[in-house]
């Protein structure tokens, strides 16, 4: 799925003779003239506020409503609290695994190769989920943000950086896809899929665009082989997962299971 490249502003011929004949106007109207102005400084505090306008009072609290009626609709039911964690967390490893699968089902490679795996950022989890119900807005301040879900190819050596990055992190990335065990600040044990890390390979991974633009100190996915995508914001995939589940009638849950471990 390649970006589209932008569309190029054609410029009508007689438009342009009108933009050169006022260039030419102005260039020769002489030097602009000064001018003065004077005004006082109005202190707002909680004496000098301006009188609330009542119309605009009712209409911003009839949106006021709507919008709260709104975000407190049930998403689904959760099994239990989900926390983010270091090196691995249940809210970490949630998120991760949903917008891996839903990731899955959006992609179309060109070249039929899939997604290898997903990384997000620890900092991006705002706060936990709750037992119980979970509404949208919840979700929202789960992940206020707007950012969008994009496959990025990276190199074998490029790869090995983003591994060299979680090993040096001081708090656990939510993954999905990959095993990685850390002994002093090093990537030991990698695995993708199931399979040994063979630095000799491109892999493809599922990330945010705010972290393919190098957000986080995340250098090693700014020269991409190739940048995709996917045309849905991670908010998004995680309620659309959300009300997957509960039209099934189940609830949501996640497990610690070793993804990331860290030995001494």
């Amino acid at each position: 799925m390649q970006n589209q490249k932008p569309k190029k502003m054609i410029i009508p011929r007689n438009l342009i003779v009108v933009l050169i004949s006022f260039a030419f106007l102005f260039s020769c109207s002489g030097p602009t003239p000064e001018f003065t102005t004077e005004g006082t400084t109005i202190l707002l505090d909680s004496v000098n506020v301006p009188q609330t306008d009542e119309g605009q009072e009712k209409l911003i609290a009839q949106y006021r409503q709507e919008l709260e009626a709104e975000m407190n609709q049930l998403l689904v039911y959760s099994e239990h609290v989900m926390e983010r964690g270091t090196p691995e967390g249940k809210l970490n490893n949630f998120v991760a695994d949903l917008v891996m699968d839903i990731g899955k089902e959006l992609y179309e490679p060109s070249d039929n190769k899939p997604i290898d795996f997903c990384l997000l950022n620890y900092g991006g989890l705002r706060v936990p989920l709750p037992e119980g119900e979970i509404t949208f807005g919840r979700v929202f301040e789960l992940l206020p943000f707007e950012n969008e879900m994009v496959v990025v190819t990276l190199t074998g050596e490029k790869t090995q950086e983003l591994f060299d990055y979680l090993a040096n992190a001081s708090a656990g990335m939510p993954v999905s896809g990959l095993k990685l065990v850390i002994e002093n600040d090093q990537a030991k044990k990698i695995e993708i899929q199931g399979q040994e890390f063979d630095k000799n390979r491109n892999y493809k991974v599922l990330t945010s665009d705010y972290l393919a633009g190098g957000g986080d100190s995340m250098n090693f996915f700014l020269q991409p082989l190739n940048y995709e995508l996917l045309g849905m914001r991670i908010r998004d995939a995680i309620i659309l997962h959300m009300q997957d589940v509960h039209s099934r009638g189940e609830k949501i849950r996640a497990d610690l299971d070793g993804r990331i471990t860290v030995t001494e």
